[in-house]
Parts: structure tokens; C-alpha cells; sequence
């Protein structure tokens, strides 16, 4: 077919009609005739079976922050936009803590006189009322204890008795005043050991009265000082306790209050009066209120102070040591807030929408511009109508109280000016995860 095509080729024949016979002259003419032929159009082989691709456009895709409803879609969605507002909103510190007691109400019960326990009716856990029998002590000086008790009031009796009749000499001159004195000074003596042997018998829970009739024990009782629970028990029957060793050791809810824990870039917004809401761990669903009493201005190595807060209403069923979440109000300030139901959360944060000028793309406008058929047809020509674009916005919640929450906006957020969804934003959240969701399937 290539020779038939150089043979009837006019330029061909012309060529080789008038050039010399020589091959290399053929040879030269071919090459000019098929330089030329490739650049004819359509002829090229290679544009023929050059694949179609498509036309290099970059696929717009509607970013993930942004939405367009139309009019139709915020009527329907019932969205409300408004401006940020300014209000005054209870601010309120999050803040841990424990149960405690004063020391007062933490009790060691020890031995007064060293002795045998002869008696231990404790348990760990068990409660005790105050004067109740905790043990029982013997010790054999006591015998010796209250013989001397006896003695020397016995002997008290024959001194006051002495005392008066010496005055009563003295004052007629039969008597020297030495023997007087002397009378005077053994009475005051024997008085004195006569009151701290029955002191020491009255600590003990001896009654000297009882010594006087001749009425002697060895043994001697441990009763509570406070009402509480018994949380130690060290010491054992029949073992043998000195004056410091501890028996037990009770732990009373009177007074209990609770210790908070406040940081030291707190401390200068709290103050003594303050109310307080407390949450025990063990009662998460019961609210217990109280107000600071002391706060504690000695910072520990961990930059925090201990602050004490009274309840309302102490409870005789309460734990020390149980740990707690509290709320301290600060009081009311002015700050930026928004109705709650203007705050959506996704994926652990939470946003608003406002209103931007900013154009989605519609990432169909460029292939519809390649229709060359619609070009001429007044209904694809006109623009398209657009709704309204709505772009979210990450905050910080702060605050809730009446409804409304308070929320920290970016610094490149007018509050003056940004339209924000006051109502409907998560139909907005919906429209925004559905057309991600379309744009998604359709990228695939």
C-alpha cells in the first residue's frame, strides 16, 4: 500500500521525472515525502491510539468545616442565628480532696498504770460509745495504792484534830508556838498526800471512798474517751502493757470536715465563707454542701494548700480518708456565653457554627463547563441559587448556669460581629457529617 501511495504521488513523480536517475536522489526524495506525511494531521498513528483522559482537573472538595444549607433547610432545621452574649455567670473550681477529722478525735488509748490486760473486748471496725468498758488492767500496787489512801487519811483525821487543840493552847499561852507550827506543817502535808492518792485512785476509776470502808481492787478499767469506731487494736489479753504502750486507737466522726486540695495559682480567688459542693466517690448521685472555714497558707512541695471546708449537715455514718470532688464558687463575673443547645460536641470537643462569606466550590461547575452541547441552553447557563455557609468553630465550655454556658472563643472570632447558630446546631452537625459523608463515598 506504501508503494502504491509513492507511485501515484504527483510530487513523487515530478521529483523523479526531473531529478537524475540516481538512487541516492530516490533515497532523498522518499525521506522528504514521509517527513512530510507525518506531519499531516491525521495521519499521525500515535494520536489515534492515544488514550482519552479525562480533563485535568483537581477535584474540589467541600472542606470538612464548612456546610451550605439552603433557606428550605433552615426553616425545616429550625436554625436561629443571634450574636455571642455577655452575662454573668457563677464561676465555679474543680477541686479533690479527702474526708478528716480534728485530732482531737483521733484517740490512743494507752495504759495510766502499767499492768496484765485481763480483759480486751475490741474489734477492728466496732463501734464504741463514750465511757464504754475498752479494758481491763490489773496492777498489785494498787492494793498498795489505796492501803496508803486509807492510811493517811486516817492519820489526816488525828492532825486536824491535833491543829485545833494546839490553837487552842497556844492561845493560853500553855503551849510552846514551835509545837504549833510543827502540827501545822504536818497537817498540810498529810492533806496534800491524802489528795494525790486520791487522784491518782480517781484516774483509775477507783473510787477512794471504797478504799476508806477497806474495800481494795487490783484491777482497774480503760473506758472511751469519744464516741467512734476502733481502728487499731495492738495490744493482747494477758500480755503485759507499760503507762505508753498502746492498747488501741478509736477514730471519731465528730467534727469531721472535709481538706481540700487548691493549687497555688488558685488561692487568691478563695476566701473564708465560701460555699462549697462536695461529691463523695462512694456517692456519686448525692450532693453535700459546706463552706470554707480555714485556709491553710503553708504551700507544700507540690505548690498546693490545704483548705477546710465545715458541712452543713455532719453524718455519724461518714468514713474519714474518703476522697471527694468539690466545687467552689467564685462568685459571678462577666464572660462570653451562648445558649446551651448552641454548643454541639464531636469527637470529644466541642463547637458552634457561625455564618462565614466564604464559597463552598461545587466540584461539578468545571465538568459542566466541558459540556459544549449546554452551552447555548439558557437553563444550564444561568447561576445556580446558593444558600447559606456555615463554618464550625472549636470552644472551650466553661460554666453552665440558667440555661446558657460560657465559652472561650478564638482570638480571631469578633464577638461583635460573627453570627452564630443560636438554635439548630446539630441539624447544622447533621448537614456537615452528611455532606462529608457524600464527598467521602463519592472521592472512592
Amino acid at each position: 500500500m506504501n508503494l502504491l501511495f509513492f507511485r501515484n504521488h504527483p510530487r513523487l513523480n515530478d521529483v523523479a521525472s526531473n531529478a537524475p536517475c540516481s538512487g541516492w536522489a530516490v533515497i532523498v526524495c522518499l525521506l522528504l515525502l514521509l517527513q512530510g506525511a507525518s506531519c499531516q494531521p491525521g495521519n499521525d498513528s500515535t494520536t489515534e491510539k492515544a488514550p482519552n483522559k479525562a480533563p485535568d482537573h483537581k477535584h474540589a472538595e467541600t472542606p470538612d468545616d464548612r456546610v451550605e444549607l439552603t433557606s428550605d433547610q433552615i426553616r425545616i432545621g429550625g436554625v436561629r442565628l443571634g450574636k455571642v452574649e455577655y452575662r454573668n455567670l457563677g464561676q465555679l473550681l474543680q477541686v479533690n480532696g479527702r474526708l478528716a477529722v480534728p485530732a482531737q478525735s483521733q484517740q490512743t488509748i494507752t495504759a495510766l498504770l502499767g499492768g496484765f490486760v485481763r480483759s480486751l473486748p475490741l474489734l477492728v471496725g466496732q463501734p464504741v460509745r463514750k465511757g464504754q468498758l475498752l479494758a481491763r488492767i490489773e496492777n498489785p500496787d494498787l492494793i498498795q495504792i489505796q492501803q496508803d489512801y486509807a492510811e493517811t487519811s486516817s492519820r489526816l483525821t488525828y492532825l486536824e484534830a491535833e491543829f485545833a487543840r494546839q490553837q487552842e493552847l497556844s492561845r493560853e499561852n500553855i503551849s510552846a508556838l514551835k509545837v504549833l507550827q510543827q502540827t501545822t506543817a504536818d497537817l498540810h502535808a498529810t492533806r496534800a498526800r491524802v489528795n494525790g492518792l486520791a487522784h491518782r485512785l480517781r484516774l483509775v476509776g477507783l473510787s477512794p471512798q471504797a478504799a476508806l470502808t477497806g474495800k481494795f481492787s487490783s484491777q482497774y478499767t480503760i473506758t472511751a474517751p469519744v464516741s467512734g469506731v476502733i481502728t487499731d487494736v495492738t495490744a493482747t489479753a494477758g500480755g503485759y502493757v507499760q503507762p505508753s504502750d498502746v492498747i488501741a486507737q478509736i477514730t471519731s466522726n465528730e467534727g469531721l470536715y472535709a481538706e481540700l486540695t487548691v493549687f497555688e495559682k488558685d488561692l487568691p480567688r478563695l476566701r473564708e465563707g465560701q460555699r462549697v459542693s462536695i461529691r463523695l466517690n462512694n456517692e456519686r448521685t448525692k450532693e453535700r454542701m459546706g463552706q470554707i472555714t480555714y485556709i491553710n497558707r503553708a504551700i507544700d512541695t507540690d505548690r498546693s494548700v490545704r483548705v477546710v471546708a465545715r458541712l452543713d449537715r455532719p453524718d455519724s455514718q461518714l468514713a474519714p480518708n474518703t476522697f471527694l470532688k468539690a466545687s467552689l464558687d467564685l462568685g459571678n463575673s462577666r464572660v462570653t456565653a451562648l445558649p446551651e443547645e448552641a454548643i454541639v460536641s464531636a469527637e470529644g470537643k466541642d463547637y458552634i457554627f457561625v455564618v462565614t462569606d466564604e464559597e463552598i466550590p461545587d466540584e461539578h461547575e468545571e465538568g459542566k463547563a466541558g459540556h459544549t452541547d449546554d452551552e447555548h441552553d439558557p437553563k444550564t447557563s444561568q447561576p445556580e441559587p446558593h444558600g447559606t455557609t456555615f463554618r464550625r468553630i472549636p470552644v472551650r465550655r466553661g460554666v453552665t448556669e440558667a440555661g446558657f454556658s460560657e465559652v472561650t472563643l478564638p482570638a480571631s472570632l469578633d464577638p461583635a460581629k460573627a453570627q452564630v447558630v443560636l438554635k439548630g446546631a446539630f441539624t447544622v452537625l447533621s448537614q456537615l457529617k452528611a455532606a462529608s459523608g457524600e464527598e467521602h463515598g463519592h472521592a472512592h
